[in-house]
């Protein structure tokens, strides 16, 4: 019979190999990363950024709204769940691990999934399955998502479940789908990204005027970049 590993042993082993996949290299001395260091301002949460403090208040104090991690979504989305694991923001933590700074607040807020929120990240040995940017990174908590499809969808992926009517509450549209950056509401979704690819950080995009919503497109199909559609 196998011995299963201690959590010690186990976290210490993949930081272990993490090193030697992503060893350290000149970036950890770059003038970005030096400027973002001694950035005053407070720790980033992109959640909040892109809700306005009203709004995220509002939401966090309903508690409705919980981390689930990104194996609840392949339930329903398997396509997008595989494909992103190609995606270079699912190993942003990674990267912090290679330079050293997987343990600094200024960086975790864009490179795990809702560090800062309530439910969200804390440290890789507390919610290991909140690391990188999943998809609730984008979208923020995904619990209310699942309550409202948990009837509708369908086992292992087969289907997408379908949305249900949601009432306007106080004469202000609903976001659908239980997300509060729903797909729905690009607007949201687009200020998650923006928070944290700042002009600082902006390197992903090419310098043209509409580099930003090219590379918010190729994010529509299961594998971004990948004809298909949208």
């Amino acid at each position: 019979m196998k011995k299963k590993l201690s959590p010690i042993i186990a976290v210490s082993l993949f930081l272990a190999v993490i090193s030697l996949l992503f060893p350290p290299s000149s970036m950890a001395g770059e003038e970005r990363i030096q400027q973002e260091l001694r950035d005053p301002n407070p720790t980033l949460n992109p959640l909040q950024k892109a809700l306005g403090k009203k709004g995220y208040d509002r939401a966090m104090a309903s508690g409705k709204y919980r981390y689930v991690g990104n194996t609840k979504c392949r339930l329903c989305h398997r396509e997008f769940f595989v494909g992103r694991k190609k995606d270079p923001h699912v190993y942003t933590y990674e990267r912090l691990v290679a330079i050293g700074y997987e343990t600094n607040k200024r960086c975790l807020g864009c490179h795990t999934t809702g560090f800062g929120v309530p439910t969200g990240y804390e440290s890789f040995e507390k919610t290991p399955k909140l690391v990188g940017v999943q998809c609730e990174g984008c979208h923020g908590p995904g619990s209310e998502h699942v309550r409202l499809h948990r009837d509708d969808a369908s086992p292992f992926g087969m289907g997408i479940p379908r949305p249900r009517p949601q009432k306007p509450k106080g004469g202000k549209k609903e976001i659908k789908g239980g997300f509060l950056a729903g797909a729905d509401n690009p607007r949201i979704i687009k200020r998650m990204c923006l928070s944290c690819h700042t002009k600082r950080w902006g390197r992903s995009f090419k310098r043209t005027p509409h580099a930003f919503q090219a590379a918010y497109d190729l994010y529509k199909t299961p594998l971004p970049g990948d004809e298909g559609d949208q």
